[in-house]
């Protein structure tokens, strides 16, 4: 078939040139293998080192592709060069000469028949930098300062992306907007009050991308208050609804708390006439399922109406004191209630630790269960009483197998007790270099992912960090506070999910004992202030409120964690945008008990080199208050993550993605799923 052309007209009409070539394609499409393809639509091309990629989209029946190129530094035009034969919608034309310009146009064929080309693009091939390992966000009034490791030597500036959705900053080059950064931290201001945004920082080299790092959260509250009785802030689910609960309301898996009638429930032993409530822990002592409740009291060891209370869960919103813990008759100015399985037998055993300078005969428990019984093993096991002083007075506490020995130890009154395996602890303090400091609240954490338990502390006015070396506690630094501020409370989680641990402690004003919580963002180590939206103003912006004990867990599902703060009332900071680059772990014995509590648990990424987070399984910690007993690990990595937890018996290693929830057994077993 012959085709003869349309005589040339500079006023052909577009209808008539629409019309034509219509006609021409339909005519050449019955023309066997010679039919004509439309154009391919969005071509990329990326420039790299020594190379470019190029991108396009498929066109229906096309059998191949064309691509031609010109070096137009090198003064070629009119396209000379042709790479014949492509099936795939992507090729890498490599061996080009780095900063030349080089442009494209790509054709689809069939058995020879070409369309028309698509848009010209082009591209300079040189260096590209990788991609950004962490990206930080910190909160300052109505600024938002990105940090960043800004340290590849490939990299001459940096795209900040932002976007309202995690999805708008998926890809090399994300279709979002983006800020120019030339280091770290880039400072975005003005952003309006309580701004929620995703953030992504991609390298640059002149005109060459690198590629794409972690999306991460600004850090931003929606506060809820709820008026409830004042027990220290432990979480759990006690009515097996999937929701995390106090010890004294229940919640909707929302962050919203409802009080319990504690009679009805049979709580009201808790503010029973002349009992001072101190710290709770919600731990199943009984290995039924159920989470039971273990309250000790803040008075004095010789006030005979204020003891320490056990409450066994009865599956149905109720609960009962027991007797046996009743009549050990435990009192004093308690500290933090730690829950463990110290001897390895499989049952929850606790310590309740108590201030023994006074003149009131306080003095530490250390209650070993057998089976739901509990029998008073303080003095066999060396921990009735320590070193005399205020710095010694224990407040914050944490168990956890320090040493990585399958025995779970005791880090409480600047000490830290080494389990022996045999029902007694021995003083590691000196050989881990811990120096002692009248603390209100401690927690033990791997702050800069090498593997090991960084140690924090907060004395009544100042928040101090001190960093593991090969089991060794080096020289304090101080993070935050000074003597305008004081605060009893603090706890530690990834508050934003981007792997680093981050640090939240109680601060109120000296002049008038109110405030509001302070946020310490891990900045790869570094702890720095991230506001906390203030709830607690009056118009006139003088504070209301006092805020002391403090936990975290992700209350709603979101994928962050969320703050619980006994401040004022009771307060649930509830992070706005969620985040679904996460693993939850969670850890049983062989059984299914949860009597895991103060096991290690590392986490490898295989996306990024030299890093090991290492968590603990909450046994209680910071100071009187509990968080989750599952995981919520920060995985903003792609690829593979070893997950490997030290039972009792030895190491268990598994594997995990992005997005997994696994339950690991003492046994060996992994389950997917939360089991």
């Amino acid at each position: 078939m012959t085709l003869t052309p349309a005589p040339s007209s500079t006023t052909w009409s577009g209808s008539l040139r629409t019309a034509t070539a219509a006609l021409l394609l339909a005519l050449l499409a019955g023309c066997g293998d010679s039919q004509i393809h439309q154009a391919p639509a969005r071509p990329v091309a990326e420039g790299g080192d020594g190379q470019v990629e190029l991108r396009w989209q498929a066109v229906p029946d096309a059998k191949d592709y064309v691509v031609r190129w010109e070096d137009q530094t090198a003064g070629e035009t009119g396209f000379p060069n042709v790479i014949n034969g492509l099936t795939d919608t992507s090729y890498v034309h490599t061996g080009l000469t780095n900063f030349h310009t080089y442009r494209y146009q790509v054709y689809a064929g069939s058995g020879g028949s070409e369309g028309p080309g698509s848009l010209v693009v082009s591209a300079e091939p040189g260096p590209v930098p990788g991609s950004v390992e962490w990206t930080v966000v910190v909160t300052d009034g109505n600024t938002h300062k990105v940090y960043f490791p800004a340290t590849d030597p490939n990299a001459d500036g940096y795209r900040v992306y932002v976007a309202n959705s995690s999805s708008a900053l998926l890809g090399r080059r994300p279709a979002a907007s983006y800020f120019e950064a030339e280091a770290s931290p880039y400072v975005r201001t003005p952003v309006s009050a309580g701004a929620a945004n995703y953030y992504r920082v991609i390298p640059m080299n002149g005109p060459r991308i690198g590629f794409d790092g972690p999306i991460v959260i600004s850090s931003t509250f929606a506060v809820g208050t709820y008026d409830l009785a004042k027990v220290a802030p432990a979480l759990a689910d006690t009515n097996a609804d999937k929701c995390l609960d106090l010890a004294a309301a229940e919640s909707n898996c929302q962050g919203v708390f409802t009080a319990y009638n504690l009679a009805t429930a049979g709580l009201d032993g808790l503010f029973a006439a002349g009992r001072t409530n101190g710290d709770s822990r919600l731990v199943d002592v009984n290995a039924d399922g159920k989470p039971d409740i273990f309250s000790d009291v803040r008075s004095a060891a010789t006030d005979a109406a204020s003891r320490a209370i056990l409450h066994i869960n009865q599956g149905n919103e109720t609960f009962q004191a027991d007797a046996g813990v009743a009549a050990l008759g435990i009192g004093g100015f308690g500290g933090t209630v730690l829950a463990a399985d110290f001897d390895n037998d499989g049952d929850v055993d606790l310590f309740a630790p108590h201030d023994w300078n006074g003149t009131d005969g306080g003095r530490n428990w250390l209650l070993r269960n057998d089976g739901g019984t509990f029998t008073d093993v303080a003095a066999a096991a060396g921990l009735l009483t320590g070193p005399a002083g205020a710095t010694y007075v224990p407040s914050g506490g944490q168990a956890v197998d320090f040493n990585e020995d399958g025995r779970v130890d005791i880090l409480f009154g600047s000490r830290l007790m080494l389990n022996n395996g045999n029902g007694t602890f021995t003083d590691g303090s000196a050989a881990a270099g811990l120096t002692a400091v009248a603390d209100r609240g401690l927690r033990l954490a791997d702050l800069d992912l090498d593997g090991d338990l960084d140690l924090v502390r907060r004395d009544l006015n100042v928040t101090r960090r001190y960093l593991n070396t090969g089991g060794v506690f080096g020289a304090a630094a101080i993070v935050d506070g000074n003597a305008t501020v004081q605060g009893e409370g603090l706890t530690v989680c990834d508050i934003n999910s981007d792997g680093f641990e981050d640090v939240v402690v109680a601060s109120n004003a000296v002049a008038t004992g109110k405030g509001t919580p302070r946020l310490l963002l891990n900045v790869d180590g570094e702890l720095i202030p991230s506001d906390i939206p203030d709830e607690t103003t009056t118009d006139t912006g003088n504070l209301i409120a006092a805020n002391d004990l403090l936990t975290c867990a992700d209350m709603d599902g979101s994928g962050v964690p969320d703050i619980v703060a006994r401040w004022d009332k009771y307060r649930v900071a509830r992070q706005v945008l969620p985040l679904t680059y996460t693993l939850r772990i969670r850890v049983l014995g062989a059984g299914g008990e949860r009597n895991q509590q103060g096991r290690i648990v590392k986490i490898v990424p295989a996306g990024t080199t030299g890093r090991t987070m290492t968590r603990v399984i909450e046994s209680g910690s910071g100071l009187r208050s509990q968080g989750d007993y599952d995981l919520l690990v920060g995985a903003p990595w792609a690829g593979e993550y070893e997950v490997s937890v030290r039972f009792g018996s030895g190491w268990y290693t598994t594997t995990a993605e992005q997005g997994d929830a696994l339950t690991i057994y003492a046994d060996g077993r992994v389950v997917d799923g939360l089991q």
